[in-house]
């Protein structure tokens, strides 16, 4: 369903004349939003980040994928940026990786032994930088018209707190 492919570049855009993509292979096309964060933020990480950055964003599309049979992408097109629908789906996210990128109506939580926590956390953190960034471009009064500055405002500090809580509790329990 979703890929990651390295792209090598003529000209010097980034640390090391290379990006990553992630693709989606049903139309052979970069995903928009994680295009533009690789653009916009990873292309001046070193390729090892972009990497793995990039492994979160796309076990987090297949995730998507699986459980609503459509892209991350168009889901938060077409809600108009809804940052709830993101926001609601963290947990089970987190699940979704711990049973080892299986969806299923079983809830296990913390009995499978070979399950990194450590690893999982990092994933975490690498889709809340993803998730900052798209609060950071698609959070504004560009694109978000029906909105006013201070709603705006209101809305990106509960997102943040949420995030920094969010943070903390990952840490404490995947201890990155």
């Amino acid at each position: 369903m979703f890929a990651l492919k390295t792209i090598h570049l003529e000209k010097k855009v980034s640390n090391e004349n290379q990006i990553i993509l992630l693709f989606d292979l049903d139309s052979s096309c970069p995903c928009l939003y994680p295009m533009l964060y690789t653009m916009k933020f990873l292309r001046f990480q070193s390729i090892s980040t972009q990497h793995a950055d990039l492994i979160a964003l796309k076990f987090w599309y297949d995730f998507w994928f699986e459980k609503f049979a459509t892209s991350f992408c168009e889901s938060f097109y077409s809600t108009s940026y809804n940052f709830e629908i993101i926001q609601n789906e963290i947990d089970n996210f987190i699940i979704y990786l711990e049973n080892n990128k299986t969806e299923s109506n079983l809830i296990r939580l913390r009995n499978a032994a070979h399950t990194n926590y450590t690893t999982i956390g990092h994933r975490i953190r690498s889709f809340l930088k993803f998730y900052s960034f798209l609060i950071d471009e698609y959070l504004t009064i560009q694109s978000q018209p029906q909105l006013s500055l201070k709603e705006i405002q209101k809305i990106k500090e509960n997102l943040n707190k949420y995030m920094t809580i969010n943070k903390k509790n990952h840490k404490q329990l995947f201890k990155v």
